[in-house]
C-alpha cells in the first residue's frame, strides 16, 4: 500500500522510506510546533528562542537579536479590556512578520514581548519599519476621542488612575558587529540592562548595541 522512497543527499544513496513513515515523521514535527508555539500569534515561544539565540552568539556569523516591549500595554489592557489587548499583540505579531524580506526569525516570548533574530548586523532599519508601521497601525484599535487627545484614562500599577499615552514600541538589541560573547550569562545580562533604559525613555524608542 505504501511504496518505498529512495532518499538521496548530494547524489549519494542514504536509504529508502515509506510514505507513511514519511507522513508519521511530518505529523510530528508539525505537532512539536504546535506544542511550543504562542496559542494567539502563533509564533514561535520559549524552547524554539532559546534554540535560536544559541545557534548564533557562539559563532563567527553576524546576527542582531532585538527584543520588542508594547509601550503602556498593560494600561490599554485594563482600559479596553482582554479582546482588544489580543488584537494589539496579533497586530503586532502580523507587522513584524510582513517587515520580515529576508527570513528574520521571529518568536512570541509572551505577553507583550516579542523577539527577532537576523542573520545581519544592521537591525535598525527591520526596527524602524516595524515601529514606523505600529505607531500608523495601532491607533485603528483606539476610540477616536482617545487619538484626538493622544492619551487614554485608565489605572496604573498601584490602582491609581491616570493618564496613558497611545502605545508605542521600545526596542532593544544586540548585535555581534563589535563585540562577540563567550557565553549566555553575559548575553543575558546586557540584553536585561539595556531592555531596562529602553523602557525609561519616551515614547518609541531603539537602541542596538
Amino acid at each position: 500500500m505504501y511504496n518505498p522512497i529512495v532518499v538521496e543527499k548530494d547524489g549519494k544513496y542514504l536509504g529508502i522510506v515509506t510514505i507513511k513513515n514519511l507522513l508519521d515523521a511530518c505529523t510530528k514535527v508539525e505537532v512539536d510546533i504546535a506544542r511550543h508555539s504562542n496559542p494567539l500569534t502563533g509564533l514561535p515561544g520559549n524552547p524554539a528562542i532559546e534554540k535560536e539565540i544559541l545557534s548564533r552568539i557562539f559563532t563567527d556569523a553576524p546576527y542582531c537579536v532585538t527584543y520588542y516591549d508594547i509601550d503602556n500595554f498593560k494600561a490599554y489592557n485594563d482600559a479596553y479590556g482582554f479582546e482588544n489587548g489580543d488584537k494589539m499583540l496579533t497586530l503586532l505579531a502580523e507587522i513584524l512578520k510582513t517587515c520580515a524580506v529576508r527570513k528574520e526569525f521571529i518568536g512570541h516570548i509572551g505577553g507583550d514581548d516579542f523577539i527577532v533574530i537576523c542573520d545581519y548586523h544592521e537591525g535598525e532599519r527591520y526596527c524602524g519599519a516595524v515601529v514606523e508601521r505600529f505607531s500608523r497601525e495601532v491607533k485603528s484599535l483606539y476610540r477616536e476621542q482617545d487619538i484626538r487627545n493622544g492619551y487614554i484614562i485608565s489605572k496604573n500599577r498601584n490602582g491609581v488612575t491616570e493618564s496613558f499615552p497611545i502605545a508605542g514600541l521600545s526596542v532593544a538589541g544586540i548585535s555581534n558587529r563589535v563585540r562577540k560573547y563567550e557565553n549566555i550569562g553575559d548575553f543575558s545580562q546586557d540584553i536585561a540592562q539595556l531592555k531596562k533604559k529602553c523602557k525609561k525613555q519616551q515614547g518609541n524608542y531603539i537602541e542596538i548595541l
